[in-house]
């Protein structure tokens, strides 16, 4: 199985929900603009080692059996990546979207406690 390194998944470092919502909309940006991709290929999250150990990553994977190395594509979603990459301003109004999100489940559970 072949990997090429797109860019880093978006870390807040106080709401993974949140973190998981933002990489997983990243992803789907990318596939949008970089269209149907070549048979066995795949943009997701990949796994990254360090000395310190792992961290998740977004990935151009492939099938080596099937397809060879995607270079166009790999090039297309790097660039895609780079256009996506989120100002801290937008990062923050999400942050309070989502906040106002779970308060009705705050308040139920402030209400109804177990």
């Amino acid at each position: 199985m072949g990997r090429e390194f797109i860019g880093d998944c978006p870390v807040s470092g106080e709401d993974c929900e949140f973190d998981e919502y933002e990489t997983e909309l990243t992803i789907k940006y990318i596939k949008q603009e970089c269209g149907k991709p070549p048979r066995g290929v795949d943009v997701q999250v990949t796994s990254e080692d360090h000395e310190l150990g792992s961290y998740p990553v977004i990935s151009v994977v492939w099938d080596d059996s099937i397809t060879e190395y995607p270079d166009e594509y790999i090039g297309k979603c790097m660039e895609a990546f780079e256009r996506f990459d989120l100002p801290e301003e937008i990062r923050q109004q999400y942050q309070v979207l989502f906040d106002v999100m779970d308060l009705p489940e705050k308040i139920h559970k402030l209400l109804n406690p177990e």
